[in-house]
């Protein structure tokens, strides 16, 4: 299985450096984080307003997720990451919702929606140009974040299936791109 730290080298090369816009968001984190309720609110609102996605909570579980979801919005417009914070959204975010069974979609539309509702808000509380500059910042590193948990997601799946079957996640790799190949063509 590949490492976090390939998959954000990865994407640093192709997306941009982070440290940048670490020292953005390290620089606005005490208002940012006044922030967490309205974002914590509009998040778990949207996910339970949704049959689907409402399906996958337990009965009761929502303050333990939005206290949750409140910390971890708080670390990432802290701007202080360690390595362990970002092996933590590869290993540990990204597993847990294969444990939970929430696809890639899921995953993604989520982050979307709150980078979409940070936007809103950055764009009522500062000047433009300032909100521009704060919203990249926090959408480069969601997209990190995001970036992370799905390639933890579909390498915890490709280990599974080697597992399962025997075959070395190569070979694997290999069939997807042979049956993508069809699938494609017929298209």
């Amino acid at each position: 299985m590949k490492d976090y730290r390939e998959v954000l080298k990865s994407f640093e090369s192709i997306a941009g450096p982070i440290k940048p816009h670490a020292e953005v968001l390290r620089r606005y984190a005490e208002n940012l984080k006044e922030w967490d309720e309205l974002l914590v609110k509009v998040f778990y609102d949207t996910l339970f307003s949704y049959g689907t996605s409402a399906s996958i909570f337990r009965e009761g579980e929502r303050t333990e997720r939005e206290v949750a979801l409140k910390m971890w919005y708080r670390r990432v417009v802290s701007g202080e990451w360690d390595e362990s914070f970002w092996e933590w959204q590869f290993r540990k975010v990204g597993f847990a919702h294969v444990i939970r069974g929430i696809p890639n979609e899921f995953i993604l539309s989520a982050m979307s929606l709150l980078q979409r509702t940070f936007l809103e808000k950055a764009l009522q509380e500062f000047p433009v140009e300032e909100a521009v500059r704060v919203y990249t910042a926090f959408k480069h590193i969601t997209d990190a974040v995001a970036t992370l948990m799905a390639a933890g997601y579909m390498y915890c799946y490709l280990e599974a299936l080697s597992e399962s079957t025997g075959m070395p996640p190569a070979l694997i790799e290999r069939h997807a791109v042979l049956l993508a190949r069809r699938i494609y063509e017929e298209i």
